[in-house]
């Protein structure tokens, strides 16, 4: 008897504990959710002008122009490169935009919204420059230079 106590105890004592550290489980918390129409706005804005950019540019260069930009590797692109560097470019800004609009915090969500903005103007700008320019004109710089 002395004997089924104490295993009574022994099995209280290491078994109960055991019990004890699996709390209850929480509910999930609410995922942030992206506002759909600001994103497929702000998207459509982004493709639109960064198409006519491009667009624009293989005229530019059709023309005799010279590239600029670094990225785009050298002073005269093929439009396979102009596609390349545009489709990655696109998909990077507009992964930052969708990550921006999933945040909680206002102004993450303002911040992705001014990035995207001057994003859709540099490009509206230079593609407006490109189709204005002859071959004696100045080079369109970017608004912004990064």
């Amino acid at each position: 008897m002395a004997k089924a106590i104490i295993a009574v105890l022994l099995c209280a004592i290491f078994v109960l504990p055991l019990k004890a550290q699996h709390p209850q489980r929480l509910p999930d918390s609410p995922k942030p959710k992206v506002d759909r129409r600001v994103f497929l706005v702000g998207t459509g804005l982004l493709a639109a002008s960064k198409a006519a950019d491009m667009w624009s540019t293989r005229i530019m260069l059709d023309k005799g122009r010279r590239e600029l930009d670094p990225l785009f590797g050298g002073p005269h692109p093929t439009n396979a490169r102009l596609a390349e560097v545009g489709a990655a470019t696109f998909a990077g800004e507009s992964t930052v935009f969708f990550f921006t609009e999933r945040s909680r915090h206002a102004g993450i969500r303002w911040a992705g919204r001014a990035l995207l903005s001057l994003s859709i103007a540099n490009h509206a700008e230079l593609a407006a420059c490109n189709a204005r320019s002859s071959a004696h004109s100045h080079a369109c710089r970017p608004l912004i230079p990064f």
